[in-house]
């Protein structure tokens, strides 16, 4: 009880005097940063897995070849949920003397659950959204439809055993997009009218599916349900398991998210690691006392552990405040960009941020602390100032163990952890090594300049510890706010250049081999660029390295349903723009490639696959075996036919398929799907423009969330520049107050400070744009998988922010050494 009385004096007292008030002010902004990370994060992720849902029709959907069991609505109910029901089949329907192939769907009549449905009375007018679904006894055609079946709205087809009157054109429905390839042109009917059409009998080839919304705890646990309790025959999809643009975008944006949050408690607990060394090298005196009076080392470090402790409790308490209200203010402004309310935010933050803060706190403060155990009593006759300096260097070990604990449990991901944490102490390792370099070196320089500059360049070599300590710092808050710069940089590019204005927006597929030289005339007749045309030819997988895929056994069950499920194959000789090889080495450079796969990386590592495992497929009833040579990373939100497994030329070519492709429609020019589809009535055209329009959508409001979450970082930085020019304001003030003593004007010791801080600036500015790079080619190349784009700017850029930018930062920060008078800081030696 005596330790935790005395400890909340020491703190009561150090507060009053202003000791402390870096450590809590580097805390406060650590803990109120991390925990509106994680407020905002959170909240913000729910939505924009809600907005994705528009793309799926629901934030969940479970889908299945037979109809599935009633408990699966039932459960859905009792959690709260809603739920939609709908069923698609592929059925002919009479064309004249001719029969076309549709795919039927039925729907309930709160379908879709997400998003709206885009309609219109008119194939060359602009569709609209509505809420409404087909009535009993109507359909809605797609737009395509009105050539093939010379139909439109008002006329009748007859459907099996029915014949109902189309009501309207169907452009688009939400979860269309996740089927691009699989689909003919569609009928959309009530669900009440399935069975009256007489199509769909026991054994029929149909989909169903049990689309499902709600929040986002209650989604997730019904995940988990329908995950133990699906049938063989079913799968259970998230909005991640859709299109695969926006598995890549919100991967990649929860990956920058949570890259953010990491720099913002490490850039934090940098800045408290400089406080509490300050505070320990200025509380070696009252150590000596109390050790004096008969403290022992135990007691001394109890006494600032629990000084400490209570310091994080408080601030902790006062960040998340701060934290709550910043969130609060974030998510009104969110409010008129996703056009509703943010879903609420739970206190889990709140508990994640204080540990957060403490954990932080205890393992960047108390390695500095820790020494003041071994102050000699002898202090009080004699001060060591040089043992106060003594072991700076080891700040940074308590540091780093705070880190490498904090990174796993912040991010879950141990590839991204290893990559930051390596690059990091890398980092550390360099700009250590370059500031004693540049310490030594400068005692040769010293000679040959002026007063100004031989008087800072001494101040560097007299606090060479400290010195070091502060290139560090700068240079670790330099690098990450850099290092974010270059990521964030590459990511908001690497999506601006894969979904531009005139990206694809029409798919044009099932052309026939014999039409693809007509094809492309067509098009060049139309005076539109002429598109590349890819073999498009279904396999299933059947064994990887001679073992059946029915003897691999899978837990997770994305790698269940892609062991079972057939792939669309392709061959080419070129490599694709947006496709990037990760291991191994593409074909093109071999004049005749033997028989060989290149497999998308994400497929690769879900179904277990490496480079030099051989494949087996099995393509109408054939078997084909090759060798996987290459593994890609593709960009699937260019909306560019794209494959998982890619061949090389001559293994496929006996093989039957179709082809397809993929073209951009400028507004207005209506006629050229009308001109093709009468030209080659086999082909079908899917309009993906409202689809595209709502995957744009999603990515600017992830790009703004990028945006918000890298100011808190950069506020971060300015905490560690801010805490790492004050650390040695002490000594600074107790020079310059001998120096002017003896006479050095006011600008000569500005000119010392300026070249003491454009020194140590510019060795940590160009120290970390290096490091920058590094860590981002790093982080493109093998977590985000962007590619990278080297940017020269950088190292001028981290060179002016280091070495002018410290200096004016340190300018400011250090006036008060100027400011007070030099007898009163000499009557306080």
């Amino acid at each position: 009880m005596k330790i935790l009385a005395f400890s909340l004096a020491t703190l009561k007292r150090d507060w009053r005097s202003g000791e402390i008030r870096l450590i809590a002010m580097a805390l406060i902004i650590a803990v109120s940063a991390v925990t509106t990370v994680n407020f905002f994060v959170e909240r913000l992720r729910q939505a924009m897995e809600t907005e994705a849902g528009t793309v799926l029709g629901g934030d969940l959907v479970v889908e299945s070849r037979e109809p599935l069991p009633e408990t699966f609505t039932t459960q859905a109910h009792t959690l709260g949920l809603k739920t939609s029901q709908t069923v698609s089949f592929r059925s002919m329907v009479p064309a004249g003397d001719r029969l076309q192939l549709t795919e039927i769907k039925a729907v309930e009549e709160n379908y879709p659950l997400r998003g709206r449905l885009m309609v219109g009375e008119d194939p060359f007018t602009e569709p609209g959204a509505t809420k409404q679904t087909p009535p009993p006894g109507t359909v809605w055609m797609d737009p395509q439809l009105t050539q093939t079946l010379q139909r439109t709205v008002g006329d009748e087809i007859d459907l099996g055993q029915l014949r109902l009157v189309v009501d309207k054109l169907l452009f688009l429905e939400p979860d269309r997009g996740t089927q691009v390839f699989n689909i003919a042109p569609r009928l959309l009917i009530n669900f009440k009218d399935v069975e009256r059409t007489g199509l769909l009998l026991p054994g029929s080839q149909a989909r169903y599916r049990l689309l499902l919304a709600g929040p986002q705890r209650e989604i997730l646990s019904y995940k988990h349900w329908a995950g133990i309790h699906a049938p063989d025959h079913a799968r259970v999809m998230g909005v991640r398991d859709g299109r695969p643009e926006l598995r890549t975008a919100l991967q990649r944006a929860d990956q920058f998210l949570t890259l953010a949050a990491l720099t913002s408690v490490f850039l934090a607990g940098v800045a408290i690691a400089i406080a509490a060394r300050r505070y320990a090298d200025r509380h070696q005196d009252n150590c000596a006392i109390m050790r004096c009076l008969g403290a022992t080392q135990r007691w001394i470090i109890q006494t600032y552990a629990m000084t400490m402790l209570w310091l994080g409790l408080i601030t902790s308490l006062l960040g998340c405040v701060v934290a709550w209200l910043a969130q609060s203010v974030l998510a009104y402004l969110m409010i008129q960009l996703f056009q509703s309310e943010l879903p609420p935010a739970s206190l889990l933050p709140l508990l994640t941020g204080t540990l957060t803060g403490l954990i932080a706190l205890l393992g960047f403060a108390l390695p500095p602390l820790m020494r003041l155990k071994d102050v000699p009593p002898s202090r009080v006759l004699y001060r060591d100032r040089e043992s106060a300096q003594q072991g700076g260097y080891k700040v940074y070990l308590g540091a780093f163990i705070a880190i490498a604990a904090l990174i796993p449990w912040r991010s879950g991901e141990m590839t991204l952890t290893l990559y930051v944490l390596g690059g990091s102490l890398l980092t550390v390792s360099v700009l250590a090594a370059c500031s004693w370099l540049l310490i030594n070196g400068l005692k040769l320089l010293r000679p040959r300049v002026g007063v100004a500059w031989r008087y800072g360049l001494a101040s560097l070599a007299r606090r060479a510890g400290s010195s070091i300590v502060q290139t560090i710092a700068l240079g670790l808050g330099i690098m990450v706010m850099l290092l974010l710069t270059v990521v964030r940089s590459d990511l908001l590019a690497n999506w601006q250049a894969n979904l531009p204005p005139d990206a694809p927006n029409h798919f044009v597929i099932n052309i026939q081999p014999d039409q693809v030289e007509a094809v492309q005339t067509f098009f060049a007749e139309q005076g539109q660029p002429v598109p590349r045309l890819y073999p498009n030819i279904h396999g299933r997988l059947i064994a990887i390295n001679g073992t059946p895929m029915a003897e691999r056994s899978y837990r997770d069950p994305r790698a269940q349903r892609l062991s079972q499920r057939e792939f669309h194959l392709t061959w080419a000789a070129k490599l694709q723009t947006d496709n990037h090889i990760v291991a191994g080495d593409w074909w093109s450079s071999q004049p005749s490639p033997p028989p060989q796969f290149s497999v998308e990386v994400d497929l690769a590592e879900t179904l277990g696959i490496k480079l030099g495992d051989s494949l087996t497929f099995q393509v109408a009833g054939k078997k084909i075996e090759a060798p996987v040579s290459s593994l890609r990373a593709i960009e699937w939100n260019s909306f560019n036919p794209n494959f998982f497994v890619m061949a090389s030329p001559g293994l496929l070519d006996d093989s039957p398929g179709t082809y397809l492709t993929s073209f951009y429609l400028p507004e207005g020019n209506n006629a050229l799907p009308t001109a093709l589809v009468k030209q080659f009535p086999s082909v079908t055209i899917l309009d993906v423009k409202a689809l595209m329009a709502q995957i744009r959508t999603i990515i600017d409001r992830v790009t703004l969330a990028v945006e918000f979450i890298f100011i808190f970082t950069v506020a971060a930085g300015l905490v560690v520049l801010f805490a790492a020019i004050q650390s040695t304001n002490d000594e600074r003030r107790h020079e310059s107050a001998v120096f002017r003593t003896l006479g050095a004007s006011r600008g000569t010791i500005v000119r010392g400070l300026a070249a003491e801080f454009l020194s140590l600036g510019a060795v940590a500015g160009t120290v970390a744009a290096i490091g920058a790079l590094a860590i981002g080619y790093v982080l493109a190349e093998r977590v985000l998988h962007t590619g990278f784009h080297f940017n020269g700017w950088l190292l001028i850029l981290g060179l002016l922010a280091g070495s002018l930018g410290v200096s004016l930062a340190g300018l400011l920060g250090t006036r008060s050494v100027l400011q007070v008078p030099p007898s009163q800081t000499l009557r306080q030696v």
